[in-house]
């Protein structure tokens, strides 16, 4: 009986001494969960962009095509608020839209110099995929060039303001980098051009004249985050 009390004493003491050198378990932190970044097109923007426009001057039931390639710069501010991304934009557009036309022996050109625009934009985003629609005021200059074959010529300039509407998407393929594809409608009231003459060719009974443009436009964006 001694020789079992003085085991289980022992044993006692052993496992005591065991327990003692055995380390405690450590325990760690779960780790945090870094949020994914959110993109946002809130902020200031500039870039550029290239085109090609088509624009449909029509009085007194005829009417003439003018094409031809454009390009400029673009400003505006976007502004977030969850997924409408609200905006203002003003662009400017260098152009050479133009049409030729047999005048007599001679030549009638009737072209676009530029186009500018300022419009709201109201858009849906797709993280950096964004859809909008843009309305707002546009302006353009036309400009009449007339020759007979013989000396004699007829110029005219002619400003106009009117509405543009339009459409497109833009991607933000880099965090302040985008690209953007979009479609213009300008929509101009009928101006009658002044002509100035000289070398004997006169212009008789000049009327008023339409213009529509239909703008389609590449541009790159480079946005400055708030």
């Amino acid at each position: 009986m001694w020789v079992s009390v003085a085991f289980v004493a022992f044993s006692s003491v052993l496992s005591t001494a065991i327990a003692a050198d055995l380390r405690a378990p450590v325990y760690k932190a779960p780790p945090l969960l870094t949020p994914v970044p959110v993109f946002s097109w809130t902020g200031f923007y500039i870039g550029g962009h290239i085109g090609y426009g088509w624009s449909r001057f029509s009085a007194d039931g005829d009417a003439r095509t003018a094409k031809g390639f454009l390009g400029g710069a673009q400003a505006g501010f976007n502004y977030q608020i969850g997924q409408f991304v609200l905006g203002v934009e003003g662009e400017y557009s260098w152009a050479n839209v133009k049409v030729d036309e047999t005048l007599f022996a001679g030549t009638l050109t009737l072209k676009n110099d530029y186009f500018a625009t300022a419009a709201g934009r109201l858009g849906y985003a797709f993280d950096r995929l964004l859809l909008f629609g843009k309305v707002g005021a546009a302006w353009t200059r036309d400009k009449w060039d007339a020759n007979d074959g013989f000396g004699g010529t007829a110029t005219a300039t002619s400003n106009r303001t009117g509405w543009l509407f339009g459409a497109g998407l833009e991607y933000a393929f880099w965090e302040n980098v985008s690209v953007k594809v979009e479609y213009n409608y300008l929509t101009f009231p009928s101006v009658t051009p002044s002509f100035a003459t000289a070398g004997g060719l006169t212009v008789d009974g000049s009327s008023g004249v339409k213009l529509n443009t239909q703008v389609v436009k590449l541009g790159l964006n480079y946005r400055f985050g708030l």
